[in-house]
C-alpha cells in the first residue's frame, strides 16, 4: 500500500543516512552491556570519536542539588519564598543522555508489543550523526553528539504495522529544540508532497515538547526531551486502535531516555 511504501521510504533514508555518513560507524545490538547501568547526562561535553563494537563505557548519571542544598551559583533557583512572599519557581537541569545512553535509550521490542520483531539498533557519533541529522532536518544540527534508529514490524508483517525510533542528542536545550522543529517541518512538507496532507494527532507523550500529526496510516510523533530529539514513525492499521498505540510508544520512548538520563537502567 502506498502509506506503507512511504513510511519504509522514510526509514530507510535514515539508516542510509546513519549507516553511510562519512567518517561514522553503525554500532549495533553485539555493544549490549553486561550488566553495567548505560550512560546518563553527558558531564565531560560533546561525544568524540565514531562509535565502536563492543561493550560500550557508560556515562555519568545526571545529577541534582536536594532540595535542602542552597540554590547554587550557576543560577539554580530555590523555591523557598523570596522576601516578598512570593516563591520562586524550581529550575532543574535538562534532560541530558550522551552517546553511549541514546543507545540504550531506544525501546526494546518487548516495550512495544510481543509481536514485534527488530534489528540491531544503528548509532553514529560526532560528524556522521551531524550529517544525518542535517539531512533529515535541513537545519546545522550545532552541537549535535550522536544520532540512533531503531526499527521493528509485526512478526511476519501480516498487517504492515511497523515502527522506526530515532534519536539525537545535542549539547543544549535551545539546539534540540531548533532541530526538532526542522525535522517536523520536514515530514509534514514530504507528507504534502505525496498529496496526503498531514492532519494534527491528539498525543500525550509527557516530552518537553511534542508535536504530532498523520498522514493516511503513517503517524509521526516528533518530540524534545531536555536535549534530546525523538522521532516515533508507527504505520499502523486499523484505525481504531492507531493513536493509542502511537501514544504507547511515545511514551515508552519518553520514559527510557528519562530513565537514562537519570542512570538507570531501563530494561532492569
Amino acid at each position: 500500500m502506498k502509506t506503507a511504501v512511504r513510511g519504509t521510504a522514510v526509514a530507510a533514508a535514515l539508516v542510509l543516512a546513519l549507516t553511510a555518513c562519512e567518517g561514522g560507524s553503525a554500532q549495533t545490538g553485539k555493544a549490549a552491556a553486561s550488566g553495567a547501568v548505560p550512560g546518563g547526562a553527558a558531564s565531560g561535553g560533546a561525544a568524540t570519536g565514531s562509535a565502536t563494537a563492543g561493550a560500550p563505557t557508560a556515562g555519568a548519571p545526571a545529577t541534582g542539588g536536594k532540595a535542602s542544598d542552597p540554590p547554587a551559583a550557576s543560577g539554580e533557583r530555590s523555591s523557598a519564598p523570596t522576601a516578598t512572599g512570593q516563591p520562586i519557581t524550581p529550575r532543574f537541569p535538562p534532560t541530558q543522555v550522551d552517546a553511549t545512553g541514546l543507545y540504550y535509550a531506544l525501546p526494546t521490542e518487548r516495550n512495544i508489543g510481543d509481536v514485534f520483531v527488530g534489528g540491531d539498533p544503528v548509532l553514529v557519533q560526532d560528524g556522521a550523526a551531524r550529517s544525518a541529522c542535517s539531512k533529515e532536518t535541513k537545519t546545522p544540527c550545532t552541537g549535535v553528539q550522536a544520532a540512533a534508529k531503531k526499527e521493528m514490524e509485526a512478526r511476519g508483517n501480516a498487517d504492515e504495522t511497523r515502527y522506526e525510533f530515532t534519536l539525537f542528542t545535542f549539547e543544549t536545550e535551545a539546539q534540540a529544540g531548533t532541530a526538532m522543529k526542522g525535522l517536523a517541518e520536514q515530514r509534514r512538507k514530504s507528507s504534502a508532497e505525496d498529496g496526503v496532507p498531514a492532519t494534527p494527532l491528539a498525543v500525550d507523550s509527557r516530552a518537553d515538547e511534542t508535536d504530532a500529526f498523520r498522514d493516511d496510516h503513517v503517524h509521526h510523533v516528533v518530540m524534545r526531551i531536555g536535549t534530546v530529539v525523538a522521532e516515533v514513525l508507527a504505520v499502523i492499521y486499523p484505525d481504531d486502535i492507531a493513536r493509542g498505540n502511537v501514544e504507547h510508544a511515545a511514551v515508552v520512548q519518553v520514559a527510557r531516555v528519562k530513565s537514562v538520563s537519570s542512570g538507570i537502567n531501563p530494561d532492569r
